[in-house]
């Protein structure tokens, strides 16, 4: 009986061991399984009738990437989807149903709202995703993702995903920090620090557009970037453009962005962005963009002290628009770290900027011609 059941615990060792193998098989190659959880606990002020807490995912997000070398080439894939940490569904994507009338009364025009599943959170595939090759002559990439554009601004970027994000500022007006569908993209090698990025999306939906005339639908983006690395200096310089058709309309903009290390514990950055667009034929929503900013390590990768401007001349009377973000964290190591931030954005009288629409869940509108300004206590834990 003993030497049966010594018998049948090896058979099923064996069997297991088959079957990792067989797993193992399937997967071989690098990969791995990474996301952020990143939290803040916020005071939000539009200037007016506004003056609540909340409770905000700030672009937290879970994925999958991997690559295998192929002799001289090696293929690369990402999979990311943002996760909501806060909730799971979203009033903005509320649908009515129409209340039905009883029998014998008169019919009633009562409606009913409810909030629908997220259609851009907590589902697969919602952020950076992708699949390509690389080798020495560079990269070659498709999917959705950030073009080289959005990518440029991370030399200035001192407050990502965070209350006074840059985007708050740049993204007025014109979009030009976006994740547009189908794109290729090509990515020079390293050349003495100098890459170069061009990317081209044909069309934002499934299938390009033909109208039953034999008109075409043109809402192609091209964005380009020249960036470089070296030593205590980065630089970034791009150009993007939509077409007519697009959904956000026809609209292209330079950015430069820039960050010295003067001293081993202080940085300085500055940035620049000029955008073209006529949302319509007398609503110019172009503007010029100047910020600076300054990031001092008080204690070096332990307590650091980041704060920076943002300046948006508009070319629409009253749309100008000022931010001011200060922010410390605290570092526990490169995975985890505790922030505290103040940013405040002064408008026009026609603005309702706030310093906390980009990269966050909370979604309050601001108030035109107010100032509005936030205070945030956060965590951000990378795994």
């Amino acid at each position: 009986m003993k030497k049966n059941v010594i018998l049948a615990v090896a058979m099923g060792a064996t069997a297991l061991s088959a079957v990792a193998q067989s797993s193992q098989l399937k997967t071989a190659g690098n990969w791995e399984f990474y996301g952020r959880a990143h939290i803040s606990f916020d005071q939000l002020n539009d200037g007016n009738k506004y003056d609540r807490m909340n409770l905000s995912s700030n672009s937290s997000r879970v994925g999958f990437r991997g690559d295998k070398s192929f002799g001289d080439l090696k293929g690369i894939w990402q999979i990311e989807s943002e996760v909501l940490f806060t909730k799971t569904s979203d009033s903005s994507n509320a649908v009515t149903i129409p209340a039905l009338p009883v029998t014998g009364t008169t019919p009633t025009t009562t409606a009913t709202s409810i909030n629908a599943p997220q259609d851009d959170k907590n589902r697969l595939a919602t952020r950076d995703t992708f699949a390509g090759i690389e080798g020495s002559f560079g990269q070659v990439k498709v999917g959705k993702f950030d073009t080289p554009m959005k990518v440029a601004r991370e030399a200035a970027n001192l407050f990502g995903d965070q209350l006074g994000d840059m985007r708050n500022i740049t993204r007025t007006g014109a979009k030009f920090d976006e994740r547009p569908n189908n794109i290729i993209q090509y990515q020079s090698p390293d050349m003495m620090g100098i890459r170069v990025a061009l990317a081209y999306s044909p069309h934002e939906a499934a299938t390009a557009v033909t109208s039953s005339a034999g008109v075409e639908t043109k809402n192609a983006m091209t964005s380009m970037s020249a960036t470089y690395n070296g030593g205590d200096f980065s630089a970034a310089l791009a150009q993007e453009n939509y077409q007519a058709n697009a959904k956000d309309g026809d609209r292209d903009a330079t950015r430069l962005a820039l960050s010295y290390k003067v001293m081993s514990d202080l940085k300085l950055v500055g940035f620049y962005q000029k955008a073209n667009y006529m949302k319509t034929a007398t609503d110019d929503q172009g503007s010029k963009i100047t910020g600076f900013g300054a990031e001092y390590q008080i204690i070096p990768n332990h307590t650091v002290l980041r704060a920076h401007v943002m300046d948006r001349s508009a070319n629409k009377v009253g749309m100008d628009t000022k931010m001011t973000a200060v922010g410390i964290d605290r570092i526990i190591n490169k995975e985890l770290r505790f922030y505290a931030n103040y940013a405040t954005v002064s408008n026009g009288t026609a603005a309702a900027v706030t310093p906390w629409t980009e990269g966050r869940s909370t979604n309050v509108a601001g108030s035109t011609g107010k100032d509005s300004k936030g205070l945030s206590l956060g965590m951000r834990y990378d795994f």
